[in-house]
């Protein structure tokens, strides 16, 4: 049978965990088509090249450190599926994930994109529950503009949309949120699919890049910047460009406040507010507000600066 999907995954010093995103892939049985496996080491000093080549039916392709954008594309042009799925060197799939993707890219709406639902586990794989995000689909580009809900390792990708759009933006400012910036150009140009079940396990660790809030506070920003220097995200964000300015910002500023950092997230939500000052009314701003405890004066000086920046 021909390859029907790619499965790409990028990887960087995690000899013992990619073992186990191999085998998720390798277990992936297609009724229409087969599944190749690509890995992509992105110049691991430790033994992932002994590891990986214990899987004789796994592509290995190195590059230099370069970061998983750069991975992830790299793997895209050696794939030879129609459809792209990627998944992190840290997660893993479950059984008939990738069987429940085709299904839904063969649906009559042929999405450019399907995602689906993922559960967290800790680094032995024990289950601590299903992430609760937010779901769209259809025409999500300004959902998609509010706030990030598809996990990276969820997602597959229609090989010639992908090309189509050029792939992963590699500049280096960007790591640890090009995914969110290719799903914008790709919302922007039609319509995303979504599987609601839970076939993807996603790690949270110490060494995951959203336990660095100043990493993720650049690479959101630069992110922001490469998706609305796009000419499609361009058209689609029209007048209300600084709307997903604002949104990314209210981001920056719930992860500052996760990350135990209550002055730089309030800095971050008067930013946003100050940008679109209509995000006032928003329930995840006031989320915000009321998680940083803040008193009569300060919440009446975000009002104030609401009005001033709406005139």
């Amino acid at each position: 049978m021909s390859v029907l999907v790619s499965a790409i995954i990028p990887t960087h010093n995690r000899a013992r965990l990619v073992v186990e995103a191999i085998r998720g892939a390798l277990a992936q049985r297609l009724p229409g088509g087969d599944v190749e496996v690509i890995v992509v080491d992105d110049e691991s000093t430790d033994n992932t090249p002994e590891v990986v080549r214990t899987f004789p039916s796994v592509r290995y392709l190195r590059q230099p450190n370069r970061r998983e954008a750069a991975a992830r594309n790299l793997g895209a042009r050696h794939a030879n599926g129609v459809y792209l799925a990627f998944v992190d060197d840290d997660d893993f799939w479950l059984p008939d994930k990738l069987a429940n993707d085709v299904a839904r890219f063969e649906q009559p709406d042929a999405p450019a994109l399907v995602y689906s639902r993922a559960a967290n586990v800790d680094l032995d794989g024990r289950n601590l529950g299903v992430r609760q995000l937010p779901v769209f689909e259809g025409d999500v580009f300004w959902h998609l503009a509010r706030e990030a809900f598809m996990p990276m390792s969820s997602v597959a990708v229609r090989a010639s949309a992908f090309r189509a759009c050029g792939g992963f933006a590699e500049d280096l400012d960007l790591s640890g949120s090009a995914d969110w910036e290719l799903w914008m150009r790709l919302a922007a140009r039609g319509p995303v699919g979504f599987v609601d079940q839970t076939r993807t396990c996603v790690r949270v660790h110490t060494q995951h890049m959203l336990a660095d809030p100043s990493y993720m506070e650049r690479a959101m920003l630069a992110a922001v910047r490469h998706a609305l220097a796009d000419p499609q995200v361009s058209r689609r964000a029209g007048r209300r460009a600084n709307y997903i300015r604002a949104c990314m910002y209210v981001t920056i500023a719930l992860n500052a406040y996760g990350n135990g950092r209550r002055v730089r997230s309030l800095a971050w939500l008067t930013r946003a507010i100050a940008t679109w000052p209509a995000l006032l009314g928003d329930a995840r701003v006031w989320g915000g507000v009321a998680r940083l405890s803040l008193g009569r004066q300060r919440v009446r000086a975000l009002r104030q600066i609401a009005r001033k920046a709406a005139v």
